[in-house]
């Protein structure tokens, strides 16, 4: 499943304690190819874990 595939990544991603939250959120969307700028205007913050949620609950 994606969602635990970004979870995953995003966990990774917060054990180098250098990366900000944003830094963090910038990279999964990358990586995963989700809309940046679409994801962080519907949750109104750069939250790496807020945005595989939203993604889990529109597939439902």
């Amino acid at each position: 499943m994606e969602q635990a595939k970004i979870e995953s990544r995003v966990k990774e991603l917060d054990a180098n304690l250098e990366l900000t939250s944003g830094e963090i959120f910038d990279t999964v969307c990358g990586e995963f190819g989700l809309d940046i700028t679409s994801l962080e205007s519907e949750l109104g913050c750069k939250c790496p874990l807020g945005a595989s949620q939203f993604l889990f609950f529109q597939k439902k």
